[in-house]
């Protein structure tokens, strides 16, 4: 079933994740990241929801990196809780 999608939502960081993308130097990744975020202001809804401990937050994928995030449906907001490689995101 697909998910409600009630307009372009807002995309705001967490401190962690603001630094988390700050430290980030390969211009490619940027871009992806970039394209994400683009995503995710579009439709939050399109990547995978998560299980267990971390079965409030969802995951977008671009290269070896996880951008963490979870919707406030209500308010249209996307909170981006933590941009890590995947070896360490879900530790």
């Amino acid at each position: 079933m697909a998910e409600p999608k009630q307009g372009r939502f807002k995309v705001v960081f967490t401190k962690t994740a603001r630094r988390d993308y700050e430290t980030i130097r390969d211009i490619k990744l940027i871009r992806g990241l970039n394209r994400l975020i683009e995503k995710l202001k579009e439709n939050p809804y399109l990547f995978k929801k998560l299980a267990g401990p971390f079965g409030e937050l969802r995951s977008a994928k671009t290269f070896s990196f996880r951008l963490l995030y979870q919707i406030e449906q209500d308010r249209l907001i996307v909170h981006v809780v933590s941009i890590e490689h995947r070896k360490d995101v879900y530790r």
